[in-house]
């Protein structure tokens, strides 16, 4: 019953992933402003980075190739999952660079100061996620790129007679949709318009 497929799915999807960053984000933030109010010591700082790298090493191997294959796949599942998974990365080296700061200057307010950073970070990936996923719910219309070439190839078959206007695009998930008008002289049989 859906004719045009469930490409709208994975916008919906992408937004949920969104929301998931904002929330992130937001305890991150509610955390470093809590703990430059009332500054805590760092404790368990060995077994922390060592978690921190491990984790960090593997969730960005595979957030980069989901991304890779989301934009290879034209799939914003696959990109919103790759980029939730950056936000742990850079939640992980955030944390690593914390420490170091700290273990190294005795200042504990970096820890926050970092975290506070980290999380701005987040909330500006979970924004753009937000407002792809909400372009491709209303139908924003296709690149540039995409564009010019469908509009080269209408004008390989446009002539004194046979004219191409009011092009319309959008995508939805992996598929692309184009409609326009087709001008044809106004005693050409219906096949040949059809035809061509």
């Amino acid at each position: 019953e859906h004719q045009f497929g469930h490409g709208k799915a994975e916008y919906l999807s992408a937004m949920v992933e969104g929301f998931l960053i904002l929330a992130a984000s937001a305890a991150i933030i509610a955390t470093a402003v809590n703990r430059l109010i009332s500054p805590q010591p760092l404790d368990q700082v060995g077994i922390g980075l060592a978690v921190s790298v491990l984790a960090s090493v593997l969730n960005g191997v595979v957030a980069v190739i989901l991304i890779r294959v989301g934009r290879q796949h034209r799939s914003m599942v696959l990109i919103a999952d790759g980029k939730h998974l950056m936000t742990d990365v850079w939640t992980s080296a955030g944390v690593v660079v914390a420490v170091g700061a700290v273990a190294l200057t005795g200042w504990e307010v970096l820890d926050p100061v970092i975290a506070l950073a980290v999380g701005a970070n987040i909330l500006w990936t979970g924004w753009k996620l937000l407002r792809d996923s909400v372009s491709g719910l209303l139908d924003e219309r296709l690149a540039d790129d995409e564009i010019e070439r469908v509009v080269q190839v209408l004008a390989s078959h446009e002539s004194e007679v046979v004219h191409f206007h009011a092009l319309q695009s959008r995508a939805a998930g992996r598929q692309r949709f184009v409609s326009l008008h087709m001008l044809v002289p106004g005693d050409s049989r219906v096949r040949d318009a059809h035809d061509l």
